[in-house]
């Protein structure tokens, strides 16, 4: 791989397991790093990480810049990998300029914005700097909520969580969760179900793709129940709330013969979405609960009423989302496995929107026996309409590249919203090299794009006054 001290970091960040929830490991080592390099550090109760990096000789007066990532990753991986996510180490290959992991998600989102952080620190000259590196940023973002406003005193911060090289980020969407609790009513059952497995859809980031052609398996398995007619053991489909469901599996007493007819149906009606549908179904003996006729029929139709997909854009050229959900999990309850839990992901550029998409999900959701809660709220990044250091961040790409940066409104969610709601104060952007396939085992890094967007951060931070 590139020998670069980013590289360096990006590579030794990756043998430590960082799924979010699990995070303990790469903060304990970074305290270990920062102390060992002279920084002051923090580490706060929900194990966010704050160096205080002192300045260079000469620049001690120069305004402090903040650099922010985070340190989880989306664990996502292909069905025959055996990885596991809690103690195996991220397995990098890379072909040519791309870099990526063995049939598991790579973790460049946010790896290589924080190994990217930890170089500059190293390698310019620079003012005083502030490296904040928060927890749980892919689910609930608390270690941005949890985080004192205090260790967001300065300046300029840059978040390095973009995916897009040459893309000045300066505007996120808010979001929030539909949780539906489903009670379905149970009979008892003794014979032969159907296993039924679905697979084969690319999925992708709930954010910045949920206006490409991805699918969504949940709505797949819930047209596929709906056309049975039969009764339902089990449903399971979708792992992270902010990506797209790709993979999933029910249990349902029904014949081979009308299995294969419903295949049929459901694969030409789906033959468009990205990546190519495939349903796979084995015999099972089974002896237990079954959800009667109608909980079935209400759990599919349920399931196939709530919203997923673009809502709105911001204006009538398409070019920037304004709102959208995800129907993202469905899997039995944790507390009272005979329920099961449904979330759908909720993102808004505005949080008026928000009203009016909880009485969506509140409409819909009436007549069901379903208990509804809206929860996981983060706030959206509103857009500063003047901004010096927005206009030095052009500049100092152009200078290097020739060209502007292109402004762009993000419908990802980024921990910016947060950060700005503590310090309205911060003049903030978000910049970061190209990564595609975020959120999916088909996440690759780009080596060169990583290399002129550390080059761009280093003439940042060192024109810095």
């Amino acid at each position: 791989m590139e020998k670069s001290l980013v590289f360096d970091y990006f590579k030794k960040i990756s043998q430590i397991p960082r799924g979010s929830g699990n995070e303990k490991g790469i903060s304990d080592y970074l305290v270990k790093l920062g102390e060992e390099k002279g920084y002051k550090v923090v580490q706060d109760k929900a194990l966010n990480i704050v160096m205080d990096v002192p300045a260079s000789k000469g620049k001690e007066n120069n305004k402090r810049v903040i650099l922010q990532g985070h340190m989880d990753m989306v664990c996502e991986k292909l069905q025959e990998s055996d990885h596991d996510f809690l103690k195996d180490p991220i397995e990098l290959i890379q072909d040519g300029d791309k870099l990526h992991a063995n049939k598991t998600t790579l973790g460049a989102d946010d790896g290589v914005g924080l190994a990217s952080a930890l170089a500059l620190a190293e390698e310019t000259s620079h003012g005083p700097m502030t490296i904040i590196v928060t927890v749980s940023e892919e689910t609930d973002m608390h270690g941005a909520k949890e985080l004192d406003p205090k260790h967001l005193e300065g300046d300029y911060l840059i978040n390095i969580d973009s995916e897009d090289e040459g893309v000045l980020t300066v505007s996120s969407a808010g979001g929030k969760q539909y949780q539906g609790i489903f009670a379905p009513e149970y009979e008892n059952f003794e014979g032969t179900i159907l296993k039924i497995d679905f697979g084969g859809f690319e999925g992708g980031h709930s954010g910045v793709e949920i206006a490409k052609n991805k699918g969504n398996m949940i709505k797949v398995m819930a047209d596929f129940v709906k056309l049975s007619k039969a009764r339902l053991v089990d449903f399971n489909c979708g792992t992270k709330d902010n990506a797209i469901p790709r993979e999933g599996f029910l249990k349902i007493e029904l014949k081979e013969d009308i299995f294969e007819e419903i295949k049929k149906e459901i694969e030409e009606k789906y033959k468009e979405v990205e990546g190519k549908l495939e349903i796979k179904a084995e015999k099972e003996d089974y002896k237990g609960k079954i959800k009667n006729k109608k909980s079935t029929e209400d759990f599919a139709d349920l399931l196939l009423a709530l919203p997923t997909g673009v809502k709105s854009y911001t204006d009538e050229s398409k070019k920037f989302l304004e709102s959208s959900s995800n129907l993202a999990i469905v899997r039995r309850f944790t507390e009272d496995e005979e329920k099961y839990e449904i979330k759908d992901s909720i993102r808004f550029a505005k949080s008026s929107l928000l009203e009016d998409f909880e009485k969506t999900f509140t409409e819909i959701s009436k007549g069901y026996p379903v208990e509804v809660n809206f929860i996981n709220y983060y706030p959206e990044w509103e857009y500063k309409k003047e901004s010096d250091f927005r206009e030095l961040v052009n500049k100092t790409y152009k200078d290097q590249y020739g060209k502007e940066m292109s402004l762009e409104i993000t419908h990802g969610g980024l921990e910016c919203g947060v950060f700005y709601k503590k310090n309205p104060n911060l003049d903030i952007v978000s910049i970061g090299p190209t990564i595609t396939g975020a959120h999916t085992p088909k996440e690759t890094l780009y080596i060169e794009s990583t290399k002129r967007v550390y080059k761009h951060l280093k003439a940042i931070v060192e024109n810095l006054k």
